[in-house]
């Protein structure tokens, strides 16, 4: 099951990896300046960005740390960031291919670690945190940003199946809880730093995800038939014809100290 979720993660990213490089939700959120601003930086760091996409957390990193490594499963991912990296002219970036759920690196080799709308791909997201407090030194800080789950029942089995439709890859978005609960097994101390709605596009959504036909037309009579409380949950609105034009997601900049 586990390599079935992987194979699907590679198999989707692998289909449109130059378009995370230029999407400007990436590209220019104002949730890379929430990492930037999240802990004191002293340009001595050592930072490792899992599942790193297209590079963007590694690269607005660089120009503040000694050296930043991001790794991703998805090789044309990593291919990706590279050449972004050469083409800025950043020298202590470096990418490779990786497993969140088996970091190759030594513990206790990173003063930061980051992760930015990622973990809902992982299969097993407390096996990823523990791998991320093992490579962590003493003192030092896992920056986690993702969309989460409501803890409400329905808003949660709302929100997810949503995000199955319109991608395969799609886990889960998990409940704070479930986070604190894993961060706290890891034995990291769980902070919740920030919490915001991210504003999405329905059809650059499903744009950006290469959804099929069929499925987009299903997605439309999901978000069109949704619940009042989920309508209100995630900001739905429809044009005059009752299309979805846009909704939002929850979501959260986490912050981890090991200890």
């Amino acid at each position: 099951m586990e390599e079935d979720v992987k194979t699907s993660v590679q198999r989707q990213f692998s289909q449109n990896a130059k378009d995370y490089r230029v999407e400007p939700l990436f590209a220019q959120g104002d949730d890379l300046q929430y990492l930037l601003k999240a802990v004191p930086l002293t340009g001595d760091e050592r930072v490792l960005d899992v599942a790193t996409g297209a590079g963007h957390v590694a690269l607005a990193f660089a120009p503040h740390v000694e050296q930043c490594v991001g790794i991703d499963l998805t090789d044309s991912m990593v291919e990706v960031a590279t050449d972004f990296a050469r083409e800025r002219g950043i020298g202590n970036v470096h990418f490779a291919t990786g497993d969140a759920e088996h970091l190759p690196f030594s513990a206790a080799s990173f003063d930061l670690v980051t992760c930015r709308f990622a973990a809902h791909h992982f299969a097993d997201v407390g096996r990823a945190v523990q791998e991320v407090a093992r490579v962590l030194k003493p003192g030092g800080a896992f920056l986690l940003i993702d969309h989460y789950a409501p803890e409400d029942e329905a808003l949660d089995t709302f929100v997810n199946h949503l995000d199955k439709l319109r991608d395969p890859s799609h886990v889960r978005e998990h409940r704070l809880s479930e986070y604190q609960a894993w961060f706290a097994d890891a034995g990291l101390l769980y902070r919740e730093q920030r919490r915001w709605n991210l504003p999405l596009q329905f059809e650059n959504w499903v744009q950006r995800a290469r959804t099929p036909a069929d499925m987009k037309r299903k997605l439309a009579d999901y978000l069109r038939e949704a619940s009042p409380s989920c309508k209100e949950t995630f900001c739905i609105q429809l044009d005059e014809h009752q299309h979805p034009v846009s909704f939002c997601l929850k979501c959260a900049l986490v912050v981890g100290r090991k200890p």
